[in-house]
């Protein structure tokens, strides 16, 4: 609908809040408290079945150096080794269950609030984005936010638990020796910081990168015929493997980035266990410390190291996660279309008047696109608006339904300003007909009962006859249920354009808003879409924006918008004898004259029932 004027919608360049993102993603799985009372349990039992073997080798030890050797209790305590094992191993089995289920949930709950928020925002928002890129953010980034977080952010806290409850066991041990280990938590943390620094810029450029390459892989697929007509393929392939490329080589230095952290973290640990080593079998040859106690300590040490190095390769994960998370909350953040309306519309099914008073408008900071436009609309009447290209024309329409809001001045309806109103009772009274017409997969019936309440057959048969399409909808395979693919694939630019009346005209509306239908079709066509027009025109009222004289000429009254600005209203014969602006029209041929009438009137169906 509105022109394009605003810039395409870029990243922001200020490095997002990763810690409030994190929270926030967290925020989203507290509603699984069901499943998070499973899984903390599991966890405890795990974290404890896994400190067991240790201590159990450790005693073993003992036991054989000490020369007390016992099969009894060496049995007994293999015996507990093993059952804790078994449980730690349930435990973990149940928690990954766990797992799976909140991040499939996690993600299929911030695809239908993002699908909501979509839905939601203003139709010039929707101008700024290409489809692809909103496609990214609905499928990818949220798969990369909710995923991520539930299998990185519940194993995080799982080898966090299990960090701790080590810590606290090699303390219990030999303080001496835990200060050992602690030696190079320093060193962790600063090659874990310089990570961090350089994996979250790559992997929030990944999520971009990955954004344009699906919007320019929806934009060239969906303009196919363009493309191969203008014989632009080799060029449209070189493009789409530079974007690839660059795909590729953000994901590699990113891949690379959140996978040093492992490497990184091995090394430190292997570093302190042998630290650990030496120093354990000192105090062992001083008698200040067991074989045993070394051997257990030596175990828990690699133990220590695990749960870092478990934390390093989620590391990868939360850094993808934050980073589509980032993209879907900034979605989701961004201003819904207002609605402060909360009066209903007059009852009745006749049309409504509509009323432009004193309306001005632009986009953004941009030149004005309308300037101060007066004009009204009688209730049942038909308008016609023309201008030149650029003189407000599709502007003024797409503020009847409220697409655009004046920046000064008001657009009433009923006699009441249209911003009073209830936005969806509003719009379910006004059928807007767009120069672009837009099916959806599914089938004929389906798009025709598209704005209906309901589906039923017989009414929507009733409606193609109405608009003049029953007879090619009838010589279809299908009839009504002949599918039909996204955009309208395997139908004419006509047809398309008569299904689209039909659905106004299953839609039953109160006021008609047409923008330039009979445009690019031909002239047998134009009076088949005509005649279908003046049926759907009756009883309502009607605002057409029409570069065809013979549209003109057939409205009640003609409005000319020159610059923004209402130049002159009137018939056809008062314009032309007064408007400069629209004998300017109609001696450039901005206007075109009427098709051939020769051709005999197509039939339809002169009645629909309301």
């Amino acid at each position: 609908m509105p022109p394009r004027h605003e810039d395409r919608y870029r990243e922001p360049a200020k490095p997002a809040d990763p810690v409030g993102t994190l929270l926030r993603l967290l925020s989203r799985l507290g509603g699984d408290r069901r499943r998070f009372a499973w899984i903390v349990p599991c966890q405890l039992a795990a974290t404890a079945a896994s400190l067991a073997w240790p201590r159990v080798l450790g005693l073993a030890t003992d036991d054989i150096a000490s020369g007390a050797f016992s099969w009894t209790r060496l049995s007994a305590l293999l015996l507990g080794g093993f059952a804790a094992t078994l449980a730690g191993c349930a435990a973990q089995a149940a928690i990954g269950r766990a797992t799976a289920a909140i991040s499939v949930s996690c993600v299929l709950g911030m695809r239908e609030d993002l699908f909501r928020a979509v839905l939601a925002l203003p139709v010039s928002r929707h101008d700024r984005t290409g489809p692809g890129e909103t496609m990214s953010r609905l499928v990818n980034d949220t798969a990369a936010a909710g995923e991520s977080l539930g299998q990185g952010m519940l194993r995080f806290f799982a080898s966090c638990t299990s960090l701790a409850a080590t810590l606290a066991a090699l303390l219990w041990l030999s303080w001496r020796l835990a200060l050992v280990v602690c030696a190079t938590v320093p060193a962790t943390w600063a090659a874990g910081r310089a990570i961090v620094l350089v994996s979250r810029r790559l992997f929030r450029k990944r999520q971009t990168a990955l954004g344009e390459m699906n919007e320019l892989a929806e934009d060239r697929v969906s303009g196919l015929l363009e493309v191969q007509a203008f014989g632009r393929e080799e060029e449209e392939k070189r493009r789409f493997a530079e974007v690839a490329e660059t795909l590729r080589r953000v994901s590699l230095g990113a891949d690379a980035a959140g996978g040093a952290m492992g490497p990184a973290m091995n090394a430190i640990g292997n570093v302190s266990y042998l630290l650990v080593a030496a120093v354990g079998g000192w105090l062992a040859m001083n008698g200040t410390a067991t074989v045993g106690l070394v051997v257990s300590f030596m175990l828990y040490a690699r133990q220590f190291g695990r749960p870092v190095n478990e934390i390093a390769e989620r590391f990868g994960q939360l850094q993808s996660a934050l980073a589509g998370a980032e993209r879907v909350f900034a979605l989701l953040d961004e201003a819904p279309e207002p609605d402060e309306g909360r009066e209903e519309l007059p009852p009745g099914r006749d049309g409504l008047s509509v009323v432009f008073d004193r309306v001005s408008f632009r986009y953004g900071d941009g030149p004005w696109v309308l300037r101060d436009v007066s004009f009204e609309v009688p209730a049942g009447s038909c308008v016609a608006l023309v201008g030149e290209t650029g003189s407000g024309k599709t502007t003024a329409a797409s503020m009847i339904p409220r697409f655009l809001d004046p920046e000064s001045g008001r657009v009433l309806l009923g006699g009441r300003d249209i911003r009073e109103y209830r936005k969806n009772a509003l719009r379910r009274a006004i059928a807007l007909v767009p120069q672009d017409v837009s099916l959806f997969s599914g089938t004929i019936g389906s798009n025709i009962a598209f704005g209906a309440d309901s589906q039923d057959p017989a009414k929507t048969a009733e409606a193609a006859d109405f608009a003049g399409a029953g007879d090619f909808v009838a010589g279809l395979p299908l009839g009504l249920e002949t599918p039909v693919g996204s955009g309208g694939a395997g139908l004419s630019r006509g047809q398309m354009q008569l299904l689209c009346l039909a659905r106004a005209a299953m839609a039953e509306p109160r006021v008609l808003v047409l923008d330039e239908a009979t445009s690019s079709v031909d002239a047998r066509t134009e009076r088949r879409i005509r005649a279908a027009l003046d049926r759907l025109r009756r009883d309502r009222t009607s605002i057409i924006i029409a570069h065809r004289l013979s549209t003109v000429r057939d409205a009640d009254a003609i409005v000319v918008l020159d610059a923004g600005r209402v130049a002159g209203v009137g018939t056809h014969e008062e314009l032309l004898a007064s408007c400069e602006p629209y004998r300017r029209l109609c001696a450039a041929g901005e206007l075109a004259p009427p098709p051939d009438e020769s051709a005999p009137e197509p039939a339809g169906d002169r009645t629909f029932s309301r």
